[in-house]
């Protein structure tokens, strides 16, 4: 009768080979750890702050009032971000009045439509 495993191994042939293999040493930890601690050249990771989306926090809740008038009209509107933009804003300038996030210019942060309506608004002196 021939035997079903490859190379017409038979089973208990078959099971000393892998028997073999595993007490090799070539899981073992010892060469694990060599080639972990060989690692000479590699350069050290050195983080850096985010460019935008990460700011520090407001630990002294400078404005969280702000910030509440702001998720209250979320909650009002159903979410709908648009309706609040002006919160919005107000929001992010106490943040930079504050050093709690670099200064941007409102119209790059989104809101030159609502800067050019106020000083629409606004009548001139002359």
């Amino acid at each position: 009768m021939r035997s079903a495993l490859p190379g017409g191994a038979g089973p208990a042939r078959f099971l000393s080979r892998s028997r073999s293999r595993s007490r090799s040493g070539s899981g073992s930890g010892a060469a694990r750890t060599m080639s972990t601690a060989m690692n000479f050249g590699a350069k050290s990771f050195k983080p850096r702050p985010p460019d935008k989306g990460a700011f520090p926090l407001d630990h002294f809740g400078e404005c969280s009032a702000s910030k509440e008038r702001f998720m209250e009209c979320l909650r009002r509107s159903g979410f709908q971000s648009g309706a609040c933009r002006e919160l919005s804003m107000a929001y992010l300038q106490c943040r930079m009045e504050r050093q709690l996030m670099a200064n941007e210019p409102l119209e790059k942060l989104g809101f030159k439509d609502l800067i050019d309506e106020k000083s629409e608004a606004k009548p001139e002196k002359s």
